[in-house]
């Protein structure tokens, strides 16, 4: 689309690196990493005997200092929240705030925002619980001679899950958990696509706002990789491996890296038309300038099943959509390459994937300093695009890019800056994308 009139008036973010902006954007100054032995987790840890094996499997980047009580209002509702739906309402809660919007809320007709005037656009995915919450519910299914016997399932659940267990995991209770706070009666939708969740919903949200049917929409996406359940499922990415120490083991654009270290996360933005935000006297703290998103079918999507195979080019990630999409942001924001000061990487650690991103990028934003969040992240499922959408937006603010976290020696194939460096440029470009092939690029612009 062309240049858009919207604006960001506050940023949220709950990340392993720290929980805020500033805390999350000092972590990534100083490259720190929070990938660890998934031993240390404190939410619903995975326990055995024994060494862990394959050692790659039990590393990632785990939330090691989430309160969900300090933000969750009101406090019963926790009950109806998995993880993911706190971490999300935690980081809506913090953009609300920082965007003056808290004396407003809850919205009534008699409000200068009313019900009608906001709306909640969230990029969401699957949400797998605990297995210990169906624990008691499979006992009975288990017996004397070691056999499963699925027909006493059914039974045992209604007796042993709470009545509202399932509320806690659709995917689209985080988009609704934010609404019944703001008390909104505009456009609620959630996103699911994988890892470009996120910057989907961005876009989806910022059309509500174009169109005049929501004046003020909080959106953002959630995600996790290392819920213990999801971690049964690692066919959608290779596997990365233990390095020592370990929190380098997430390497994005590395020569030396094998797959993706798995971690969890949520951020969300406010966003409004720039008229508005003027109108009621908010700051504008960064401009979405242009967004674009694009499809083309990464060749896996011919396979009947996934493939996580490191030698197979093109089966995880479309360099064709990735080009035109980065191209197509460009050319709606009447802007070139050489007017980007930083490059927001989706890079993971895939070498398949990032490959991908290597050869679109080369033809499009050589020489673009570029910054991948995910090595000290590690890859945070639908959560990752919209954590580096908040990554662009405070590098504009503080006008610095932080350093990535990344052997230099080994060479990267991405233009990571060694130390924090100040940004030269009105324009960082957000870049995302998944294994299907679809990939977003948004530029963000000073306000």
């Amino acid at each position: 689309m062309p240049q858009s009139n919207v604006v960001i008036t506050g940023l949220g973010v709950v990340s392993a690196i720290g929980i805020g902006c500033d805390d999350f954007f000092e972590s990534l100054l100083q490259k720190k990493s929070a990938v660890t032995s998934l031993l240390n987790r404190v939410d619903d840890r995975c326990e055995f005997d024994g060494k862990p094996e394959p050692a790659g499997l039990w590393v990632g980047a785990p939330i090691l200092d989430f309160d969900a009580k300090q933000f969750v209002k009101p406090r019963k509702a926790m009950k109806v929240m998995c993880r993911e739906i706190q971490t999300a309402f935690a980081a809506s809660l913090m953009a609300i705030e920082g965007a003056g919007l808290e004396s407003h809320l809850p919205a009534t007709t008699e409000s200068i925002l009313q019900p009608r005037d906001f709306g909640t656009v969230f990029g969401s995915e699957i949400f797998y619980g605990s297995p210990l919450e169906l624990s008691d519910s499979i006992r009975p299914c288990i017996q004397d001679n070691g056999e499963v016997d699925t027909s006493q399932f059914g039974n045992a659940a209604m007796k042993q899950i709470m009545p509202l267990w399932m509320l806690k995991y659709l995917p689209n209770m985080p988009a609704c958990h934010v609404g019944i706070y703001l008390n909104s009666h505009g456009p609620n939708n959630s996103i699911v696509l994988g890892d470009v969740s996120g910057p989907s919903a961005l876009i989806e949200a910022a059309s509500c706002v174009e169109r005049g049917i929501a004046k003020v929409v909080v959106t953002g996406g959630t995600g996790t990789r290392i819920g213990t359940t999801r971690l049964n499922f690692r066919a959608d990415y290779p596997m990365a491996e233990s390095f020592d120490p370990v929190e380098g083991s997430s390497r994005p654009h590395d020569p030396t890296s094998t797959g993706v270290v798995g971690g969890e996360g949520a951020a969300a933005m406010i966003i409004e038309s720039e008229s508005y935000a003027k109108e009621r006297g908010a700051k504008a703290l960064v401009k979405v300038v242009s967004y674009a998103s694009r499809f083309v079918a990464a060749a896996g999507m011919k396979t009947p099943m996934r493939c996580k195979e490191t030698s197979d080019t093109g089966m995880r990630s479309s360099s064709v959509a990735i080009q035109s999409a980065i191209e197509t942001a460009l050319r709606d924001a009447g802007i070139t390459a050489s007017d980007l000061g930083l490059l927001v990487s989706h890079g993971t650690g895939d070498p398949v994937a990032d490959a991908a991103e290597q050869a679109a990028t080369e033809a499009t934003l050589q020489g673009v300093p570029c910054l991948s969040t995910v090595a000290s992240l590690g890859h945070t499922g639908s959560g990752c695009g919209s954590i580096d959408l908040v990554a662009g937006a405070m590098s504009l603010i503080r006008n610095l890019i932080p350093p990535t976290r990344v052997d230099q020696r080994l060479r990267p194939k991405a233009n990571f800056v060694a130390e924090p460096t100040k940004l030269q440029g009105d324009y960082v470009l957000c870049l995302c994308h998944n294994t299907e092939g679809n990939a977003t690029a948004i530029v963000l612009g000073r306000a």
